[in-house]
């Protein structure tokens, strides 16, 4: 039994050593693009790529019209949206209550 506590604990060690390593890795290849951007930005080069490809943008074209609607209860009603629908046929009115585990909130993010 003492055995498999030795390999755990050898096994966990190696985890930890590839996670430092990893992190090493990381920060020294973060730093040479530091490096490199930062010669880059000091050079005051200009990539040919995006060299004379400024253009001008109309923001009058993107304008957008949005119908004013004065309330939400003074238009007609129309048809429930697809969604709505679907979600009444899913609940079952008077049906057994939700466990207690079931009525947490729900959260969409």
């Amino acid at each position: 039994m003492a055995s498999g506590y030795v390999v755990a604990a050898f096994l966990e060690a190696a985890g930890l050593v590839g996670l430092v390593i990893a992190v090493l890795r990381i920060r020294t290849e973060r730093q040479a693009k530091a490096a490199e951007l930062r010669s880059f930005l000091r050079s005051g080069q200009i990539p040919s790529a995006t060299a004379g490809t400024l253009r001008r943008v109309d923001f009058a074209s993107h304008a957008v019209a949005v119908p004013f609607t004065p309330g939400r209860g003074s238009g007609l009603q129309g048809r429930p949206s697809a969604a709505r629908s679907a979600l009444g046929r899913a609940i079952v009115r008077g049906g057994p209550a939700l466990p207690p585990r079931l009525t947490g909130a729900i959260s969409a993010g």
